[in-house]
């Protein structure tokens, strides 16, 4: 396999970089349209081997999240108004992460926009979060940025302490930090606060496709969030794998491709 400073830049290669009202966009291909949500840290190139498999046969769209907005509402908003830039009506969306929880905002602001979802890696924040939420918030606000930075780093590297692309992703989420500052970092903290104080005001209604793959030793989503999520998708398919954490297209790149990929067919050839 190529290395991934290889896969990167080929996806600076095909994929066109825009922007639109302080956001940084990414799209190359042609076709149905599958839009890439990324997770917390807001980076599109972490969708690298997804969007290079995408591009030979769908229009597909990342993005960088901007550090000014401070709740998935005014994200969703956002996104939806670089869809309106590229003059895309309407698009699958793959969302991981706090990138899934994004997608279910913007399809409850939005259904129209969305044509099918993929979750991976996600659920929703509720009541039990809040407490813990609220202390993280509290000590992004209250601690050096230095040391902030510095207890980030530590936590990716033993997150990714197996990953051969440690030193690859480690350096881009730095780039990320060092771009939102210290708000920024804060605001992205404050999105999933407001989440978790208002999830219950979510209600079912769209009734597309969706898929959400797991991995049952996610450590940083419990089958309570995961639940709550599909509570919203009665019809919505779900395969959870025995393991591979929480980036699963990081740690089972096969099976998440293949898994997106049969989706992606599925839900165009019946449409």
């Amino acid at each position: 396999m190529r290395t991934i400073e290889q896969r990167a830049a080929e996806f600076e290669r095909i994929y066109r970089s825009g922007e639109h009202d302080g956001w940084r966009y990414y799209t190359a291909g042609q076709g149905d349209v599958v839009l890439l949500l990324p997770g917390g840290a807001g980076i599109g190139i972490s969708w690298v081997d997804l969007a290079l498999a995408l591009a030979p046969t769908h229009r597909t769209i990342t993005v960088d999240y901007p550090p000014t907005p401070a709740t998935l509402a005014d994200l969703a908003d956002g996104v939806l108004g670089v869809l309106d830039a590229e003059g895309i009506d309407r698009a699958h969306v793959v969302g991981q992460s706090a990138g899934g929880m994004l997608a279910e905002v913007l399809t409850q602001r939005a259904p129209d926009r969305v044509a099918s979802l993929v979750f991976s890696g996600t659920g929703l924040y509720g009541p039990e979060d809040v407490d813990r939420l609220a202390g993280k918030l509290a000590g992004v606000r209250a601690t050096p940025w230095e040391q902030t930075l510095d207890a980030a780093r530590s936590a990716l590297r033993a997150a990714w302490r197996d990953s051969a692309d440690a030193d690859f992703w480690i350096g881009q989420v730095e780039a990320a930090y060092h771009r939102a500052g210290p708000e920024g970092l804060a605001n992205s903290c404050a999105m999933l606060l407001d989440l978790a104080q208002h999830s219950h005001e979510l209600r079912p209604g769209w009734e597309g496709p969706a898929l959400l793959l797991a991995a049952a030793d996610d450590p940083l989503i419990t089958p309570t969030h995961r639940q709550r999520l599909l509570d919203l998708h009665p019809g919505c398919e779900l395969r959870v794998f025995p393991d591979g954490g929480h980036s699963l297209l990081l740690t089972r790149p096969s099976d998440y491709l293949a898994e997106v990929t049969r989706h992606l067919a599925e839900v165009t050839t019946s449409a």
